[in-house]
C-alpha cells in the first residue's frame, strides 16, 4: 500500500511520454549526490520521523554555533571591544549568515533532490526542517534562563 502524503492531493500524479525505467537508469553525478546529502541532512532517510529529526539538526546547529561563536570571541575579543560589551549582536550576525546559506543552499538541494526522486516534496528532504527551525530559534537567548526550557 502507498503512501499518500498531503502534498500528493494539491499536486495529482501527471502521467508522461517517458517511461519510468529510463529515469531509474540515469547515472548520477557528483551534483546530485552533493544534494542528496544536503537535502536529507543525513537524517532524511530515516524510516520514522525524518522531518522532527531535521528539526533536531536544526537545533544542534543553532548550539554549535552559539557555542563556537562565545567561545572565539572569548579568545580573541579585547577585553574592553564591543565584541566583550555587546556578543549577542556578533552572534545574531552570524546566525543570520548561516540561516540565509542553508536557506539558499537548501533550495538547490532540494529542487535537484526533487528531480531526481520524480516527486513533488519528497519525504526525505528535511533540509526546509532546518532552516526553519534555526529561523524559529532567532529569537531566542540560551544562554539565558529559560533558555533551555523555550527551545525544548
Amino acid at each position: 500500500m502507498a503512501i499518500k502524503e498531503s502534498s500528493d492531493e494539491l499536486n495529482p500524479t501527471v502521467a508522461t511520454a517517458q517511461p519510468a525505467a529510463a529515469v531509474a537508469g540515469h547515472a548520477r553525478s557528483l551534483k546530485d549526490y552533493l544534494a542528496l546529502t544536503i537535502a536529507t541532512c543525513g537524517v532524511g532517510y530515516f524510516p520514522v520521523a525524518p522531518g522532527t529529526l531535521g528539526s533536531l539538526v536544526g537545533v544542534g546547529i543553532y548550539f554549535l554555533l552559539q557555542s563556537l561563536t562565545f567561545w572565539l570571541l572569548g579568545l580573541f575579543a579585547a577585553q574592553n571591544s564591543i565584541a566583550s560589551f555587546s556578543p549577542w549582536s556578533f552572534f545574531l550576525a552570524i546566525e543570520l549568515s548561516v540561516i540565509t546559506t542553508v536557506t539558499l543552499v537548501g533550495i538547490w538541494a532540494a529542487s535537484r533532490t526533487e528531480k531526481l526522486a520524480g516527486r513533488k516534496d519528497p519525504g526525505k528532504v528535511v533540509i526546509d526542517e532546518v532552516a526553519g527551525q534555526m529561523i524559529a530559534l532567532l529569537p531566542v537567548f540560551a544562554r539565558f534562563d529559560p533558555g533551555w526550557i523555550t527551545i525544548i
